[in-house]
């Protein structure tokens, strides 16, 4: 009796916990989508890189000026005159790990959707859109990374405020 009881449980628990170990197949409707579709596609995937490299070079210029231009010096100057935080000092140092963080999920996500172009998504739609997923995925990273430094820059104006009202 023990051993039957056990053999349902395992068995209702290997169908409970049953997870997909793979990518799942696209359906027959998305393969012939992609195909048939497959040359606007990759238009547009085209224009997407080409916009998101633009974008890639204005917020790293953008980041790159205000880590330089407000952060750093703005940190060096209250060092010199005996004013500096841990706080602002600390959001510095997260600041810059963020930024080159993004610098390099960028060029994984860039990379990826390049492969992306590149492949002939006609003979390999299934393929292709195991790829494409894996891109969306980076992309998300990327924005993440985005959102993660406007509230390091958010926290570093409140900690610039809050240093203001003291001095």
């Amino acid at each position: 009796m023990k051993k039957k009881s056990l053999i349902f449980y395992f068995i209702t628990l290997m169908l409970i916990c049953q997870c997909p170990t793979g990518v799942m197949a696209i359906s027959e409707a998305q393969s012939t989508a992609i195909m048939e579709r497959c040359d606007a596609i990759k238009e547009d995937l085209k224009k997407v890189q080409k916009e998101d490299a633009r974008v890639r070079v204005y917020l790293g210029g953008y980041y790159e000026t205000i880590l330089t231009k407000f952060i750093t010096s703005l940190n060096v100057r209250l060092v010199e005159n005996n004013l500096s935080t841990a706080g602002l000092v600390e959001n510095q140092n997260d600041f810059a790990e963020a930024k080159t963080l993004f610098a390099n999920d960028f060029v994984n996500y860039q990379q990826g959707l390049e492969e992306l172009v590149g492949m002939d998504c006609k003979k390999a739609p299934e393929e292709f859109y195991d790829k494409l997923s894996s891109v969306r995925e980076k992309r998300k990273t990327m924005t993440q990374d985005v959102l993660k430094m406007r509230n390091l820059l958010s926290q570093h104006v409140r900690l610039v405020e809050k240093l203001k009202g003291r001095v």
